[in-house]
């Protein structure tokens, strides 16, 4: 009995002992962290921005006349050539106004020769007039008269050549109205779509009524992007930058580009609207994707930086705002570290706190300006074990082949076992025992 005792009494000491024996010896175990070196890469920081796909050189063709639709001598998808004729529209009423124009135009000719007739018989009674009124054979006053009658033929027979002009002018008018009933192809494209068909009423008008638009034409082979840039990103964004386009349709596939145009004036937003303002961006692509289509949308990654390498971290490795766990919780120690973190360089086995001056950044990486070294090496996680490291901590590096059997070990492995269990069970059974 008292042996049992004693057993027990030592088992209890045991278990106390341990733990407080491991507790004071100061033998913490080593956190396990994935580091890196501090090293000069291209930083690229970018803008993000959406858009869509339009063609450079598109054109609405509308009537410049009223008309029915006669003839449509192009469908959707045809190649066309400029000054083609696309389409005609009834012209009986129109050259029935040049059948009447024309024959007022005659008849302005016909006035023109009657004033001249006039003209030359008023200049022979003035000189006769004269003549008398120098022989003392009439009045003064005669003559006067006669030659206030020339006078006024002068005047009809430039009124009826003002007439003439003006007949000749409506004329004109008349004429271009009925070339206009055969609409042209302005530039040389394709037909992209047909909005109007034969026996319908072409509307001279650009108020999107019914028959104001006929058909549109663009060059397919000249599509570019269209993109909204935030106004507090524009200043950012120059000429001949290099972007990356992606598709809706082709989210895999980017498309290399740089910026063509950057507009000087905010796009129009509706009357009322409180969204801010954004800037629209024109960009040039490398190549034409066979796919893309006008109207299709996109993202656009917009490179603003780059150049000579830099002294870089991962991003996951610098702390910054609330988790740099300042001394000091002050307004004054809040804005003294805006562009600046903290990251954990180790140096024998030991984390140690620095505070770093930060630069550019893109996706992965950021500027170091200060506070390491090139071949520093700096604790970069994992995320859970870096948000809970201390100065002073001591710390092992996570290789590779540790790392690669830590994600085995969390793998499922029931089917094998269940395998093997099935295995032992079969070959138990046909010796006829149990397993």
């Amino acid at each position: 009995m008292n042996k049992s005792k004693l057993i027990g009494i030592t088992a209890l000491v045991a278990v106390i002992a341990v733990p407080l024996a491991i507790k004071f010896s100061g033998g913490k175990p080593k956190l396990e962290v994935e580091l890196a070196a501090v090293s000069k890469k291209e930083i690229q920081p970018s803008i993000l921005a959406s858009g869509n796909f339009v063609f450079r050189q598109q054109v609405q063709l509308s009537s410049e006349v009223i008309g029915k639709v006669s003839e449509v001598l192009v469908k959707e998808g045809d190649k066309i050539k400029e000054g083609q004729v696309l389409l005609r529209l009834d012209p009986t009423l129109i050259k029935a106004e040049v059948t009447q124009q024309r024959a007022i135009v005659r008849s302005a000719q016909v006035n023109i020769e009657r004033a001249q007739l006039n003209v030359d018989r008023q200049q022979v009674n003035v000189d006769r007039s004269r003549r008398l009124a120098e022989a003392k054979f009439i009045d003064t006053s005669k003559y006067e008269d006669a030659a206030h009658q020339f006078n006024v033929a002068k005047v009809d027979l430039h009124a009826a050549r003002e007439s003439m002009q003006q007949a000749s002018a409506s004329l004109d008018q008349a004429l271009k109205r009925l070339d206009k009933t055969e609409v042209k192809a302005p530039i040389s494209g394709t037909v992209t779509s047909v909005q109007i068909k034969i026996g319908e009423t072409a509307v001279a008008s650009a108020t999107g009524m019914a028959g104001s638009s006929l058909m549109t034409i663009a060059d397919v082979g000249s599509i570019m992007a269209e993109v909204n840039v935030d106004e507090a990103d524009v200043a950012k964004v120059a000429v001949g930058q290099k972007v990356k386009v992606y598709p809706a349709a082709f989210d895999d596939q980017p498309v290399a580009g740089i910026v063509e145009e950057v507009s000087m004036a905010p796009k129009a937003v509706l009357a009322g609207a409180s969204q801010g303002k954004s800037y629209v961006v024109k960009l040039r692509l490398a190549e034409t994707m066979l796919g893309i289509r006008t109207g299709m949308t996109c993202r656009v990654e917009i490179i603003t930086g780059g150049g000579s390498p830099k002294p870089v971290l991962p991003i996951q490795a610098i702390l910054t705002g609330d988790s740099m766990k300042l001394d000091k919780d002050t307004k004054e120690a809040k804005e003294a570290v805006k562009g600046s973190g903290v990251v954990f360089i180790v140096k024998d086995g030991v984390a140690r706190k620095k505070e770093v001056k930060v630069g550019i950044a893109d996706d992965n990486n950021q500027e170091i300006l200060s506070g390491v070294a090139e071949g520093d090496n700096v604790v970069i996680g994992p995320a859970r074990v870096l948000r809970g490291l201390h100065d002073g901590d001591q710390v092992k590096e996570l290789k590779p082949a540790e790392k690669a059997t830590k994600a085995a070990d969390t793998k499922p492995t029931s089917a094998p076992a269940a395998s093997a269990s099935t295995a032992g069970a079969s070959a138990a059974s046909a010796d006829g025992k149990k397993p």
